[in-house]
């Protein structure tokens, strides 16, 4: 590197290195606008999960260190302080020592019998928008909360609060006086509030935009709490109350016995459907893996790399239970068979054996939200839900008529 340049990168760690990027032609203008955002995972990366457990950082962080003369052992994390504060269960998990939001506000059916809402109007391919929009307007603990509105009395994320404009929308499709269908336009407006690659007039993913919508919910509850306040009262909002709960990752060494349990927030399951039913896809998404030769498993008891089986599955349920059914392939494709499931749906297979979970164990089908085409960015949604009075309606954009349970089932 000549002198110059030493002198250049120098001058740039004191100023703006975008300038010295674009002044080199390393980078142009535009590129440097599009900024990379990074969001907190909703779902588990089990690849990742397992690097964890097979490998160790290089550096202690249990290690001796000295500050002002006097040597203090290093605290690792929050783990440690959670366990001298009595936050950690016998499994390891670490419970919030507060909630951002009181779970008995929430209801778990409607309060009065409503009759069913309008439908919604096309703005131009938002029918996945609009389906997903139905869904969430005939979840009863949510609407129920919004119909109440109480988080608009007290929101402090100001305009653009899409949980304030969702509140709205659903106090209006809810309302006696609506008959005809109307225009979700303050949503669709803001779409670019739940996800910036988004565009209006263009189909997207159904199962993404709930997913996000889901999270801007989250960052509008969070909007003038401390962003470093511990990630386990983050998951106390009123969204993670309703959708939010827990899955374990258990590891176990065929040597010694020993357990490592590790613990992730879900919003919803994503599951394989090579099976003809939910059950199916269930019993494939919490089937145990055995862990050996290459892929052995590095045990913290034993100090050695050992065979190990390691299973994933839900320590602690949520409130309302979100299934994706893995349809559409890497490449665009759709997997059309058909997956069969009840309008009731028992869970007690599928939770962890050291849950604390007493139960019940039962869920209530009340939405289904279909896709019908052959390919990922094509085709059209709707979805089915069932109205206050438990009588199934399709809803298909502005078209709202009722349908029977078979109908749904099919």
């Amino acid at each position: 590197m000549s002198p110059g340049a030493i002198a250049e990168t120098m001058g740039a760690k004191n100023g703006n290195i975008d300038v010295l990027l674009v002044k080199q032609g390393k980078v142009d203008k535009l590129q440097l606008r599009r900024r990379v955002e990074f969001r907190q995972a909703t779902q588990t990366d089990a690849k990742m999960d397992l690097l964890r457990k097979k490998y160790k950082p290089v550096n202690d962080t249990g290690a001796k260190t000295k500050a002002n003369g006097v040597h203090k052992k290093a605290i690792v994390g929050e783990e440690q302080s959670s366990e001298s504060n009595g936050l950690l269960d016998r499994s390891g998990f670490r419970r919030a020592a507060h909630s951002l939001f009181p779970a008995e506000r929430l209801t778990t059916g409607w309060k009065t019998v409503r009759p069913i809402g309008p439908g919604l109007n096309n703005l131009g391919n938002t029918c996945f928008l609009n389906s997903v929009l139905q869904c969430l307007t005939y979840t009863p603990p949510l609407a129920e909360y919004m119909l109440a509105r109480v988080h608009s009395d007290s929101c402090r994320a100001g305009d653009n609060c899409m949980l304030c404009k969702f509140e709205a929308h659903v106090g209006r499709a809810l309302s006696k006086r609506e008959s005809a269908s109307i225009s979700p336009k303050s949503i669709v407006g803001r779409l670019k509030l739940v996800a910036k690659h988004m565009r209006i007039g263009r189909q997207e993913d159904a199962h993404e935009f709930l997913r996000l919508l889901v999270d801007a919910f989250q960052r509008s509850l969070l909007t003038g709490i401390d962003s470093k306040i511990d990630r386990r009262i983050q998951e106390t909002t009123l969204t993670h109350h309703i959708f939010g709960g827990y899955l374990q990752s258990q590891v176990s060494c065929s040597r010694c016995g020993y357990d490592s349990n590790t613990f992730d927030p879900l919003l919803d399951v994503s599951l394989d459907i090579s099976g003809s039913t939910i059950a199916k896809g269930l019993r494939s998404f919490t089937r145990s893996e055995i862990l050996n030769k290459s892929n052995r498993y590095k045990c913290e008891k034993c100090a050695r790399l050992v065979d190990a089986t390691k299973q994933m599955t839900i320590y602690q349920l949520p409130r309302i239970l979100t299934l994706q059914l893995k349809r559409f392939s890497a490449f665009g494709g759709k997997i059309n068979r058909f997956v069969e499931f009840p309008l009731a749906l028992n869970v007690k297979s599928y939770i962890s054996k050291n849950s604390p979970e007493s139960g019940p164990f039962d869920y209530n089908l009340y939405a289904v939200l279909v896709h019908s085409g052959g390919t990922a960015r094509s085709g059209h949604y709707y979805c089915f839900v069932k109205s206050p009075a438990g009588v199934w309606y399709e809803l298909n954009d502005s078209m709202v008529h009722q349908v029977s349970e078979r109908t749904v089932l099919k």
